[in-house]
């Protein structure tokens, strides 16, 4: 069984990686798979299961890819009527919800925002009349982010959009809040929790513990937590599913042992195991059956029915189990970080703490279990989040038992109690909150960002292999020959490096920020980033979201400059988080440079040149005596590789355009242009793109912008003079090397990286 849920796993990975999917006509092979199993020999029997789970993801995403928003209701208003479909997210003004409806008679879930509402806000299972506007599941794409269009894809969500101001915005209370038990159930502890305890500290981390809510986790604690390797520990896991069932358990058996009547009709033992498994699966439920939850609910369960049925089993069977339940019933979850964290880490100490002749001490073995998993996990850590923790061992061995066997049962006793005995309930919250507070102060003493953390860039897939096998080979016991030599293995993905472009060439990349600019520029050895992006709220902006992993995937540990343009938010908002998390050598900006509080930040000035590893920098506007502000005041930076060059004018309009002609001229040709205020009728005018002559123009712009970038006059003057344009809206992040005698070729991140769940 082991050996064929691998391979039905490896077929649906495979299934993952394509642009488009299996003709239906293909699926009708899938019974006559399975039949088939049962009468070939065992290696066809392996091929074939392989086969079938290829053929189940296909089958289950293509029925997933039936409800796709039909692109003429996109930016349309509709009146939708529908249920509230999760616990609403409140931030500063905007509420975000997910609301299930129908559109053309098609059932259909959207997750809406609602900005700027002060009425009561909507709850879970209410239904709502709406008047809303929709677009398809988009998301950016860049090397190194998140995938978000292919997270709402695996949740089901068919589109997003916002809802309109409007009087026709109304409960409809005669449809009642009938729906989803458990999500009821789930908001109101929310907001119990939330009216009862909201001055308590650590009340976001609460709620992660009592019903797997993580949204209002503090932005500091999670850094904390993540930094040190303590991050799964604040949510519903299956080390605490587990921990609850086998509580349950041992009271239970205990108290059934001295009810004699009980015991003459059913033993004890099958009493708790049925009570273990109740209480496991409603501590799941208050999670959402997210994936670690459903790993461990099925796994617990094995082992409960083995003791009802008086059989035994091992834990890699359970975990087996758990496997191909998972996969049968959400093949897409190999998608997931957690799947493959659950799961590694169940079977990394199964592999390590079982079959061993001696067994050392309990404090010996949680001691090397921490260890083992550190050392396990490296290879995902890596791959995942370009970052591993040198103190999670040690974190790990307070924090486990501490929120195990501590916090989350006071947590639990609190949020069980909150309606009916409220003063109790309050004692063990508070208490809770106090066993946070330990907690952290323990974790913040451990954690030295310098010392705490490894970082590296996104390894090649190719180097995942070696590190496997070499992180197996040191898991093995004592007296397997030569384990050091694993060591050997972990070279390739610790010590990769990506080599900047040849002397004398330039890298670009233009980011998808949405309805903003970064651009990030290297040469052999040095590095620098145009622009950073908008900040979308306090919680969200561009450069945490999506420069600052994109530096990470990329290797890069520090900026040799920083110039932002000018201050406009969708320019400098990400600034902030890029100056907090990576150092900076200098600033230039057409901002006041006193905004940043660096030790070398400079306004950006006509005449200021620098050369990198055979590469010109020069800045051309704006000019030393007649500073503008806003748009007009942007940097304008060109840089020139061999015979090749790229102009960045920020968002420079019509009159800085003319002022740039009469200082340079010429000197403006540039191959590639970066759009002037993202292709705005504003800018790129006539003259100055006869002067400036590039033969391709890339224009950083948000899908379906409300600004209308690129205007179509704007449009219709590239495609007269010949120019090629490429927008980030469609192309994703866009990378070109110049200064090569070869013709310029962009690189689209969103057709290179293409899956079957990507809008077309």
């Amino acid at each position: 069984m082991r050996l064929g849920t691998i391979a039905f796993l490896l077929g649906i990975l495979l299934a993952q990686q394509g642009e488009q999917l299996p003709a239906i006509e293909w699926y009708g092979l899938l019974p006559v798979l399975m039949l088939a199993t049962w009468r070939v020999s065992y290696v066809w029997r392996i091929a074939l299961i392989f086969i079938s789970g290829f053929l189940w993801a296909g089958l289950i995403a293509t029925w997933m890819l039936q409800n796709q928003l039909p692109t003429e209701h996109e930016g349309l208003e509709l009146v939708l009527e529908g249920r509230v479909n999760s616990i609403p997210i409140q931030r500063e003004r905007t509420l975000r919800f997910d609301f299930a409806t129908t559109i053309d008679t098609k059932p259909y879930t959207v997750r809406l925002n609602w900005y700027n509402r002060h009425e009561q806000r909507p709850r879970a299972n209410e239904y709502w009349r709406l008047r809303v506007k929709l677009k398809r599941r988009y998301g950016f794409m860049n090397p190194g982010g998140f995938d978000y269009e292919g997270y709402l894809f695996r949740h089901g969500i068919h589109a997003t959009g916002y809802v309109r101001r409007d009087d026709i915005n109304e409960r409809l209370l005669y449809k009642g809040t009938q729906g989803n038990l458990v999500l009821a159930t789930r908001n109101h502890l929310s907001n119990r929790l939330n009216e009862t305890h909201s001055e308590l500290p650590h009340l976001g981390l609460i709620e992660a513990l009592a019903i797997g809510y993580r949204a209002n986790i503090d932005p500091v604690e999670r850094t904390l937590l993540t930094q040190t390797g303590t991050n799964h520990l604040v949510a519903i896991s299956g080390l605490h599913i587990g921990l609850v069932a086998g509580i349950v358990y041992m009271l239970v058996r205990l108290l059934a042992g001295h009810c004699y009547r009980l015991v003459n009709i059913c033993p004890a033992p099958i009493v708790a195991a049925w009570a273990a498994l109740m209480a496991a699966f409603v501590y799941s439920a208050l999670a959402g059956f997210a994936i670690p939850t459903q790993r461990a609910l099925l796994m617990v369960g094995v082992f409960l029915f083995c003791i009802v049925v008086r059989r035994k089993t091992s834990v890699s069977y359970a975990l087996s189990v758990a496997l191909i339940g998972i996969l049968i019933g959400q093949p897409l979850a190999v998608n997931e970080y957690g799947f493959w964290l659950s799961f590694t880490a169940v079977a990394i100490i199964v592999f390590t703490l079982q079959g061993r002749l001696k067994q050392p001490s309990s404090f010996v073995n949680i001691v090397k279990t921490q260890f083992y998993i550190a050392l396990g996990m490296l290879p995902l850590m890596l791959i995942f989040f370009q970052q591993s923790s040198y103190v999670s061992p040690i974190a790990n061995m307070f924090a486990v038992p501490w929120v195990s066997f501590i916090t989350v049962p006071i947590t639990l006793i609190g949020v069980m109690t909150i309606d009916a005995f409220p003063m109790l309930s309050l004692l063990a919250i508070k208490i809770s909150s106090w066993s946070l507070e330990i907690l952290l102060t323990v974790l913040d003493w451990l954690h030295t960002p310098t010392f705490t953390l490894y970082q590296s860039l996104t390894p090649p897939t190719w180097t995942l292999v070696p590190a496997v096998v070499g992180a197996v080979w040191l898991l093995m016991p004592k007296g397997t020959p030569s384990r050091w030599l694993a060591t050997v293995l972990f070279l390739p993905i610790l010590f990769i490096h990506k080599q900047g472009p040849s002397h004398g060439l330039v890298e670009l990349t233009l980011l998808d920020v949405g309805q903003g600019l970064s651009v990030y520029i290297r040469t052999r050895n040095h590095s620098l980033l145009y622009d950073t992006g908008a900040r979308f709220s306090k919680r969200f902006d561009a450069g945490s979201a999506v420069i600052i992993p994109f530096l990470r995937n990329e290797g890069v540990r520090n900026l040799d400059r920083l110039i932002v343009s000018h201050g406009d938010n969708d320019h400098s908002g990400g600034a902030t988080s890029i100056l907090s998390t990576i150092p900076v050598n200098s600033i230039f900006t057409g901002a006041n440079r006193k905004r940043w509080n660096h030790p070398d930040a400079n306004s950006c000035s006509d005449g200021q040149r620098w050369q990198w590893d055979g590469v010109l920098f020069e800045m051309l506007s704006p000019t030393t005596n007649q500073r503008v502000g806003g748009n007009n005041g942007s940097c304008v930076l060109r840089l020139t590789a061999g015979n090749q060059s790229i102009l960045l004018p920020g968002d420079v309009e019509k009159a800085t355009e003319f002022k740039l002609l009469q200082t340079h001229g010429k000197r403006l040709q540039a191959d590639v242009l970066i759009a002037p205020h993202h292709g705005s009728k504003t800018s790129s005018s006539a003259p100055f793109l006869n002067i400036v002559n590039p033969r391709i123009v890339l224009i950083p712009n948000g899908y379906r912008n409300r600004f209308g970038f690129p205007h179509p006059d704007v449009v219709n003057r590239y495609a007269q003079a010949g120019i090629k344009w490429y927008e980030t809206a469609k192309n994703g992040a866009i990378t070109l090397t110049i200064g090569t005698k070869q013709v310029i070729t962009p690189q689209s991140w969103r057709l290179q990286e293409r899956r079957f769940w990507h809008t077309q």
